[in-house]
């Protein structure tokens, strides 16, 4: 049974007995990965070896193929991430990620989406309070991109026009895009101009823009976005968690 050696993050974790549990890593050899951790949870009560979620490490795992759990022979933490755990919005930002991640990575490597989950925890963990939305945003629209749902944002997804620079288009939610000011869009259809276009570009690459506003706008298209397009209609709870501090309305995306 050969045994690969790979960074890996705690995504889920479920007890199974006194003694065990069952673990589900994102690792950057193996993707998408369930292990049975016999033991840890007695070496966690010794101070050992025991990952807590979102927390990082190198992981020793037996790999046999065609089962469902694979076997933790090791695990060597680096990053422990407490600071998620102790700020309610940082901890509602990496469950939204990690559940993007737990539902659409396969059991193959992705090393993009590794190091985009990676080091989107670590800017949530450190970020200054005020700044915990915007990087909320920038992890989350980077996972639904790396992840291969990013929405269309530079042509009309209605008639494929290319959108001016200064075009008021609508965002198609059921389509995944944008539609420009000639195509009609569905009736509750978000305005979004140029400002927020390019604010949402910034978010797909991970990066928070420096003039963000309207994060509550921001937030409520994510979870609908994600809603319909990767959780099947399931909204995730974590989104009640996150309390923006700008108070615009929820469809109100910025438009100048």
């Amino acid at each position: 049974m050969p045994t690969v050696t790979t960074p890996a993050v705690l995504l889920r974790a479920h007890p199974y007995s006194e003694s065990s549990r069952v673990l589900r890593f994102y690792t950057r050899e193996l993707g998408l990965v369930g292990v049975m951790a016999h033991g840890i949870r007695k070496g966690a009560s010794k101070g050992r070896g025991s990952p807590g979620t979102f927390g990082e490490g190198v992981a020793e795992i037996a790999v046999r193929e065609n089962r469902e759990l694979q076997s933790l022979r090791e695990f060597t933490p680096v990053r422990a991430r407490f600071g998620l755990a102790g700020h309610l919005p940082r901890l509602a930002g990496a469950s939204i990620a990690a559940e993007l991640v737990l539902k659409h990575a396969g059991q193959e490597p992705h090393a993009e989406l590794y190091e985009a989950l990676s080091a989107g925890l670590d800017r949530l963990e450190t970020v200054a309070p005020a700044g915990v939305h915007g990087e909320v945003l920038a992890l989350g629209w980077k996972m639904v991109r790396v992840l291969g749902f990013g929405p269309e944002l530079t042509v009309c997804i209605a008639c494929g026009e290319v959108l001016e620079p200064g075009d008021m288009g609508r965002f198609d939610l059921a389509a995944g895009g944008v539609r420009d000011p000639g195509c009609p869009a569905p009736q509750g259809s978000r305005r979004i101009g140029p400002v927020a276009r390019a604010q949402l570009r910034r978010l797909l690459e991970g990066r928070v823009p420096s003039d963000l506003r309207g994060s509550r706008a921001h937030l409520s298209l994510l979870d609908d976005f994600t809603t319909l397009h990767m959780l099947g209609g399931r909204r995730l709870g974590s989104f009640r968690f996150l309390d923006p501090p700008d108070q615009a309305a929820p469809d109100d995306l910025p438009t100048s």
